[in-house]
Protein backbone atom coordinates (compact mmCIF):
# COMPACT_ATOMS: atom_id res chain seq x y z
CA UNK A 1 0.00 0.00 0.00
CA UNK A 2 1.40 3.41 -0.91
CA UNK A 3 2.13 6.02 1.73
CA UNK A 4 -0.75 8.19 0.44
CA UNK A 5 -3.17 5.24 0.59
CA UNK A 6 -1.96 4.41 4.12
CA UNK A 7 -2.52 8.03 5.18
CA UNK A 8 -6.05 7.95 3.67
CA UNK A 9 -6.89 4.71 5.55
CA UNK A 10 -5.50 6.15 8.79
CA UNK A 11 -7.59 9.33 8.40
CA UNK A 12 -10.70 7.27 7.59
CA UNK A 13 -10.10 5.08 10.66
CA UNK A 14 -9.57 8.15 12.88
CA UNK A 15 -12.85 9.63 11.65
CA UNK A 16 -14.68 6.33 12.15
CA UNK A 17 -13.41 6.09 15.72
CA UNK A 18 -14.33 9.71 16.51
CA UNK A 19 -17.90 9.13 15.26
CA UNK A 20 -18.33 6.68 18.17
CA UNK A 21 -17.09 9.10 20.85
CA UNK A 22 -19.09 11.30 23.17
CA UNK A 23 -17.43 14.11 25.07
CA UNK A 24 -18.88 15.61 28.23
CA UNK A 25 -18.21 18.83 30.07
CA UNK A 26 -17.81 16.90 33.35
CA UNK A 27 -14.45 15.32 32.48
CA UNK A 28 -11.85 15.09 29.73
CA UNK A 29 -12.72 11.49 28.85
CA UNK A 30 -13.77 10.54 25.34
CA UNK A 31 -16.64 8.19 26.21
CA UNK A 32 -16.97 5.23 23.84
CA UNK A 33 -20.51 4.96 22.42
CA UNK A 34 -19.94 2.07 20.04
CA UNK A 35 -19.85 -1.69 20.49
CA UNK A 36 -18.73 -2.94 23.90
CA UNK A 37 -17.05 -6.28 24.63
CA UNK A 38 -18.18 -8.68 27.34
CA UNK A 39 -15.28 -7.38 29.45
CA UNK A 40 -16.69 -3.84 29.26
CA UNK A 41 -14.21 -2.30 26.82
CA UNK A 42 -14.98 -0.64 23.51
CA UNK A 43 -14.54 -2.49 20.22
CA UNK A 44 -14.37 -1.20 16.67
CA UNK A 45 -14.04 -2.71 13.20
CA UNK A 46 -11.33 -0.90 11.23
CA UNK A 47 -9.73 -1.32 7.84
CA UNK A 48 -6.36 -3.01 8.18
CA UNK A 49 -4.54 -3.50 4.89
CA UNK A 50 -7.01 -5.09 2.49
CA UNK A 51 -9.34 -6.43 5.18
CA UNK A 52 -11.43 -5.26 8.11
CA UNK A 53 -10.40 -6.33 11.60
CA UNK A 54 -11.91 -5.95 15.07
CA UNK A 55 -9.79 -3.87 17.45
CA UNK A 56 -10.19 -2.78 21.03
CA UNK A 57 -11.19 0.88 20.96
CA UNK A 58 -8.45 2.02 23.34
CA UNK A 59 -5.72 0.23 21.36
CA UNK A 60 -7.11 1.64 18.11
CA UNK A 61 -7.17 5.17 19.54
CA UNK A 62 -3.61 4.82 20.80
CA UNK A 63 -2.32 3.55 17.45
CA UNK A 64 -4.27 6.09 15.39
CA UNK A 65 -3.42 9.18 17.43
CA UNK A 66 -0.15 8.35 19.23
CA UNK A 67 1.72 5.59 17.41
CA UNK A 68 2.59 1.90 17.26
CA UNK A 69 2.15 -0.41 20.23
CA UNK A 70 5.09 -2.61 21.22
CA UNK A 71 4.76 -6.37 20.80
CA UNK A 72 4.27 -6.87 24.55
CA UNK A 73 2.55 -3.54 25.10
CA UNK A 74 -0.75 -3.16 26.92
CA UNK A 75 -2.79 0.04 26.73
CA UNK A 76 -4.30 1.26 29.99
CA UNK A 77 -6.60 4.19 30.72
CA UNK A 78 -4.94 6.44 33.30
CA UNK A 79 -8.38 7.86 34.15
CA UNK A 80 -9.56 4.31 35.12
CA UNK A 81 -12.58 4.63 32.78
CA UNK A 82 -12.84 1.43 30.70
CA UNK A 83 -14.78 3.25 27.99
CA UNK A 84 -12.40 6.20 27.65
CA UNK A 85 -10.50 6.43 24.35
CA UNK A 86 -8.96 9.90 24.82
CA UNK A 87 -5.34 9.49 23.63
CA UNK A 88 -4.23 11.80 26.46
CA UNK A 89 -5.61 9.25 28.95
CA UNK A 90 -3.98 6.22 27.31
CA UNK A 91 -0.63 4.84 28.37
CA UNK A 92 1.38 1.92 27.06
CA UNK A 93 2.82 -0.44 29.68
CA UNK A 94 4.70 -3.68 29.27
CA UNK A 95 2.93 -6.94 29.92
CA UNK A 96 4.17 -8.60 33.10
CA UNK A 97 4.65 -12.38 32.99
Amino acid sequence: MSLIAEKDVRLRNQQKLLMQVGKSQDDDCWHWRGQISNAGYGRIMLKTGDTNKMHSAQRASYELFIGPIDKNGIIIQTCKNRLCVNPEHLQQVEEVD
